[in-house]
């Protein structure tokens, strides 16, 4: 069992390592936690004799154990129809889904309604939304309107100073703003559902 602050050494060191590119060095560690490099040492030292790391060669001193790497993967088995059939060929290679959704200033919203159906975000959805203040048209955005309602849309401004958040069902009605009266919370990047 790890104590808080080894968990939270091993989730610095996912998170870094994630957002540089490369496994953070001790001094990036303890400057994200606030504590010194000898400390952070001690403590990557009981990650790897617990397994959650290993001993590296060279100039790291550490690595991920493959286990932390597949942690955020799903295996990958190719394409399947939503149409007519396609052949099924084996293709095996993982997806890391933190990847592809998780970042520096993302966040999930659950969908409430239906407005926005035909882009395949449905009631009980969750969105993957990155946080900005700028979007092109036609982004699926986050907008906040009058500094009190938010809502989901397709966001297209008009070079009359107005903005139309669109819905994407085709029963409802484009909503019309003054563009000082929106505010853009983020973007769309992603969308998923649980079925259980």
């Amino acid at each position: 069992m790890l104590t808080s602050k080894q968990s939270l050494v091993l989730q610095v060191i996912k998170h870094l390592s994630q957002q540089m590119g490369y496994l953070p060095t001790l001094e990036e560690i303890g400057q994200d936690i606030g504590i010194g490099r000898s400390t952070v040492h001690k403590h990557i030292q009981t990650l790897i004799n617990n397994g959650y790391l290993q001993e590296a060669d060279g100039k790291s001193a550490y690595q991920l154990s493959e286990a932390i790497e597949d942690e955020n993967t799903l295996p990958y088995m190719g394409r399947i129809a939503a149409g007519c059939p396609i052949e099924a060929i084996p293709d095996q290679q993982n997806i890391n889904m933190a990847q592809l959704f998780c970042g520096p200033d993302r966040y999930v919203l659950k969908i409430a309604g239906d407005s926005m159906i035909e882009a395949g975000i449905w009631d009980e959805d969750y969105v993957v939304i990155q946080k900005q203040s700028h979007a092109r048209e036609g982004n699926i955005i986050v907008a906040l309107v009058d500094r009190y309602e938010a809502t989901l849309k397709y966001y297209h401004p008009k070079e009359t100073g107005v903005v139309e958040l669109r819905p994407a069902n085709c029963q409802l009605e484009s909503m019309f703003y003054p563009a000082e009266q929106v505010e853009i919370q983020g973007i769309m990047v992603g969308v998923f559902r649980d079925y259980q």
